[in-house]
């Protein structure tokens, strides 16, 4: 009876030699069915190989629409078809499918497995090189950006979002299906040139594993793909007895069907030897493919690591861990630490695991991060040609005739070399140097002034590079630093990201190691020209003078960008072009981080002359003296004159105390009663001061520290003398009509609800109308308004201590 049924099934009885095998596979296009794949996966098992040799790569088209509804078996049969298919044929067909799963455009339409003219354009080729496969635009450096797929709306009520959400699916396990068969098809082919082949389907797995939402189930089974092709494979799981209650896709296979099918030789090796001689790889030939499998591993990692910046953790997090592991002080008790919650978290943990697969891959590969990165750091000085970042003379062709062709993303190698790194928290030694640093920083984020918001995960790998290169520094004072145009581009890059950057620990990091570093620098007159630049709020696109001193007597630059900086490098030393380090903001914090940067160098004097370390009168070594860097005489000397400061650079003084400060005041209006209201003109500025607060505060804690160490009363006509005393009197002042206001809020509120209550609303309409577009920046700015009022009273005492004394 069994075997009456099976000679009634077209499957089996169509099966040559009783048809040929192109009728027999136009058979399957009608017959074949997700019922009766089972079937075909045992015929394709049974025979010598030659049923799926003859049509193995047709039959991707028809298996790949019914994972959708048996996954388990379909797996099984395009399993099937890679370890007894031509590889050849098959691995060209696997490349083409992986294409179409890269288009931007959902084929969810197109589910019925004929094809409609994409794949007949093929052209000519020669034996052993794999038929071409037209790419595009795709390149192993990745997708265009705006062929990049639009985010998936999470909203799962809409039906939009499912049918989008099951588009996705059906991507995902047919991406995973052609990942498992490349990693059988590449070890099966037996050629001189296997890298012609690789250079065919890697490009095509990694534009789908770019377009379809990249998961940590994705990003395995790239992975694992990859592991195998290079010939690291792993101990086969033991079988595994399904059992009920696990659902469809877990049923347990036919008896008849082997779980595996032994994999067949490449059928045209053979034949390959004999015509060429040859079928075995070069040394040549095996750089060049190692070389491609490490630069499609890097480009994987690129890829995963830019995905995070759209979740809810938008990167690694490897500065803020470094920094708890190097400072315990920084973990707060009763708050969960960042390293608790990474070791609690399932998500972050699988982030974990995958980095160190990727590493744990890379290491197989014999890919050393270390070289990399030292090669990438230098590509502009290496003009060796096996420099693959350094390859301007070897033109681009069909496929790779040496490693220096096959770049390596420079991402990826960043984050190779910053994952390497995080590995050794307690490593002291880092291998780039400041100055190295400062140019991978410099390249990945330029100063601009419209500046884009920077990547996550490439900020968070640089910082934490930087972060232990810090450490370096402050331990060893010794150690090599960057010249003065160098470092002024680093600090102007970190303050510019810290005021731009919207992740709290990543702003907190950068400014964080940008204070180490300034501080560490042993120059004076350079710290304080990149805090005269935050007390500015700008800095300039090319650091001219520096450039100038360090060349000496060489000719200058020419006009454009300057390779060493990466800045635009202006058309004249007298014409340069300001960038602004904030947005406008944000210009009152940045201005606050100045000050407390100044401060912080004036107390390390003022603690110094504490413990003795220098004699009464005399200099402390590399610390700022306030009684130097304000008491200027310049100063003194246009104060006097009177001369006009319109064209000139604005001092010290006048950016720490600034002579047009806005002003807030009351406004007296006389009638019956004397009362007082707020002035227009101090109303229409009122946003404007309530921004600058947090600056206005740390001028104010700066006046609190430095006033007992300044010797005002050998400096009678100093300008600082009058300036602080016009800057206590203005910020008191405008504290005083700010607390007024809240209070005059307060009232109205109060005195609106009683009205409301007692249904006299429409009587209080014409009170206090004009203030309220001004109560919601009172209300946010209430903790910083009483904070500018504890600060007035604590620096008006100490100018009165100084004064009495």
């Amino acid at each position: 009876m069994a075997s009456q049924t099976a000679a009634d099934d077209p499957l089996v009885s169509a099966l040559p030699p009783a048809t040929d095998y192109m009728t027999y596979l136009t058979l399957l296009e009608y017959q074949l069915t997700p019922g009766n794949l089972p079937t075909l996966s045992r015929l394709l098992s049974d025979d010598d190989g030659k049923l799926a040799e003859e049509i193995g790569w047709d039959l991707l088209k028809l298996i790949l629409p019914m994972l959708k509804d048996t996954p388990e078996e379909g797996n099984r049969c395009l399993e099937i078809v890679a370890r007894r298919g031509n590889p050849r044929e098959v691995v060209v067909r696997v490349a083409e499918e992986l294409e179409k799963l890269s288009d931007a455009v959902p084929d969810s339409d197109n589910e019925d497995g004929f094809d409609h003219g994409h794949d007949q354009d093929e052209l000519p080729t020669f034996p052993g090189e794999a038929p071409r496969v037209h790419l595009g635009q795709m390149t192993l450096q990745g997708m265009p950006e705006q062929e990049k797929p639009a985010e998936i709306p999470s909203d799962k009520g809409t039906g939009e979002s499912s049918i989008a959400q099951q588009t996705v699916s059906v991507k995902a396990l047919k991406l995973h299906a052609l990942f498992n068969m490349l990693s059988i098809l590449h070890p099966r082919i037996k050629t001189q040139y296997p890298s012609r082949f690789l250079a065919t389907s890697l490009p095509a797995a990694l534009g789908a594993y770019r377009q379809v939402p990249i998961s940590t189930v994705t990003t395995s089974s790239f992975l694992s793909m990859l592991e195998k092709i290079a010939g690291r494979k792993r101990p086969p799981l033991p079988p595994r007895t399904s059992t009920q209650g696990e659902g469809p896709s877990s049923s347990k296979p036919a008896p008849d069907v082997p779980t595996t099918a032994a994999s067949l030789p490449d059928p045209e090796a053979k034949a390959e030897e004999e015509d060429t001689g040859v079928n075995e790889p070069s040394d040549g030939e095996k750089a060049i493919i190692f070389r491609l499998l490490d630069a499609v591993l890097l480009e994987g990692l690129d890829e995963y690591m830019s995905s995070l910046a759209t979740q809810e953790h938008p990167s690694m997090s490897w500065t803020a861990r470094l920094r708890e592991y190097r400072e315990p002080r920084r973990i707060v008790p009763g708050r969960p630490a960042e390293i608790e919650i990474w070791q609690k978290t399932p998500v972050l943990k699988e982030r974990d695991a995958l980095l160190a697969q990727f590493f744990s891959i890379s290491k197989q590969m014999q890919l050393d991060a270390s070289r990399e990165i030292t090669k990438l750091v230098h590509e502009d000085e290496d003009e060796d040609l096996e420099n693959p970042y350094h390859d301007k003379d070897n033109a681009p062709s069909e496929y790779p005739t040496m490693p220096s062709q096959i770049p390596f993303p420079r991402a990826g190698v960043i984050f190779l070399h910053a994952y390497q790194s995080y590995l050794n928290p307690s490593n002291a030694e880092p291998l780039l140097t400041t100055s190295e640093l400062t140019k991978l920083i410099a390249h990945s984020f330029p100063l601009s002034a419209t500046p884009s918001i920077p990547l996550p995960p490439l900020q968070d790998s640089l910082l934490s590079l930087l972060y232990k290169q810090s450490l370096a520094v402050s331990a060893a004072p010794t150690t090599p630093q960057p010249s003065p145009a160098k470092f002024l581009l680093l600090i102007s890059t970190l303050t510019q990201l810290f005021t731009i950057t919207p992740y709290p620990s990543l702003r907190d990091s950068a400014y964080y190691i940008a204070t180490r570093l300034l501080h560490a620098y042993p120059e004076p007159s350079v710290r304080l020209q990149i805090i005269a630049q935050t007390l500015r709020g700008d800095t300039l696109s090319t650091n001219w003078a520096e450039i100038e001193d360090e060349l000496g007597d060489t000719e200058p630059p020419a006009p454009g960008i300057d390779e060493e900086t990466g800045l635009t490098r202006s058309t004249s030393a007298l014409q340069p072009h300001p960038i602004p380090l904030a947005p406008p903001q944000q210009l009152g914090p940045l201005k606050a981080v100045g000050v407390d940067w100044l401060k912080d160098e004036f107390s390390e004097w003022i603690r110094a002359r504490a413990q003795g370390q220098a004699e009464e009168g005399a200099a402390v070594v590399g610390a700022l003296d306030p009684s130097v860097v304000l008491l200027t005489p310049e100063d003194a000397s246009r104060e006097e004159t009177g001369e006009d400061k319109k064209d000139a650079a604005p001092s010290l003084i006048d950016l720490l105390f600034p002579p047009d400060i806005v002003t807030l005041a009351l406004s007296t209006t006389s009638s019956t009663t004397t009362s007082t209201s707020p002035g227009e003109s101090s109303l229409e500025r009122l946003p404007e001061f309530l921004l600058s607060i947090p600056f206005y505060i740390s001028t104010l804690n700066l006046i609190c520290i430095v006033l007992p160490h300044l010797p005002l009363s050998q400096h009678p006509t100093s300008a600082l003398k009058s300036r602080i005393a016009a800057h206590l009197s203005c910020l008191d002042n405008s504290s005083k009509f700010l607390l007024g206001l809240l209070h005059h809020a307060q009232s109205s509120s109060i005195s609106a609800a009683a009205a409301a209550a007692s249904g006299e609303a429409g009587m209080q309409g014409g009170e206090g109308g004009g203030d309220n577009k001004h109560e919601g920046f009172l209300e946010e700015s209430r903790a910083d308004i009483f904070a500018l009022e504890d600060a007035c009273v604590r620096a008006t005492g100490a100018w009165k201590n100084v004064h009495n004394e």
